[in-house]
């Protein structure tokens, strides 16, 4: 049976209303119906996609953008579901000191850096905000990470860089070109490498007009692109209800052919 739920996410004091769909395992995902909100606009080709809702100017804010106040505060998210991260990322990836590691959609390096601490590893956090990339190495405070923005990744992929294992932590659902990152993530990861995933079912996009769903099946699309080892949810005890319900956990491997 499908469940639909309307709630409200908090973005530098905007309250934007985002609309999501869940289905049980066996049943596919349908296209979103449409949302009677003036953040959405019924003419998609007047969309824009909008990157500076994520320029910061404190860590202060960029924290509220990163793990939005739900349920319970920021903190408490931060708190909460930064070690129960970290612990599922190192369970499937395996980190090591001799590890290198892409952080696809850092921001402030909130998973880098307990990483590093935890496994010893050496980590390439990329991100769309100039503003989060610059605070990252700050935070982080380590000389064993580095960020950058995607055309230097590009970059460094045509030389012919490679990573052993990748994250991608609620970034991938902001993103209006998918397609291109989950392509970019696959080129950077060595034979065999691992991609560790944390993702809502749905997208949402910040555009000129406010948060818009795409017509997209992040879970298939990353299907395609790697081997599936596991896709699951996310355990209520350490995040919200709400985002409990509307998210998965997915570890998925490149082919070594």
């Amino acid at each position: 049976m499908l469940l639909r739920h309307v709630f409200l996410l908090g973005v530098q004091g905007l309250s934007v209303i985002y609309y999501f769909c869940f289905s049980t395992p066996d049943a596919p995902n349908p296209p979103l119906e449409p949302v009677e909100s003036p953040l959405v606009s019924d003419d998609p080709s007047k969309l824009r996609y909008a990157k500076n809702v994520f320029e910061v100017r404190t860590m202060e804010e960029a924290r509220r953008i990163i793990l939005t106040p739900d349920d319970i505060s920021t903190d408490d998210r931060w708190e909460n579901e930064t070690p129960y991260l970290t612990d599922r990322i190192d369970a499937f990836l395996g980190l090591d000191d001799n590890a290198f590691l892409l952080d696809y959609g850092c921001g402030v390096g909130r998973i880098p850096r307990e990483l590093i601490r935890r496994c010893g590893c050496s980590v390439l956090g990329v991100d769309i905000s100039q503003s989060m990339r610059q605070l990252a190495p700050g935070y982080v405070g380590d000389a064993r990470f580095a960020s950058c923005g995607w055309p230097i990744l590009d970059t460094l992929i045509g030389r012919g860089m490679q990573v052993d294992s990748a994250i991608a932590i609620w970034s991938l659902q902001h993103s209006p070109r998918v397609a291109d990152d989950i392509d970019r993530i696959r080129r950077v990861l060595k034979p065999g490498g691992k991609l560790f995933v944390c993702n809502l079912y749905h997208f949402a996009v910040p555009t000129n007009q406010g948060w818009t769903d795409l017509d997209l099946d992040i879970r298939t699309m990353l299907a395609d692109a790697f081997e599936m080892v596991s896709v699951e949810g996310i355990s209520q005890e350490h995040t919200t209800r709400l985002i409990a319900a509307s998210a998965f956990l997915g570890c998925y491997r490149k082919s070594a052919a």
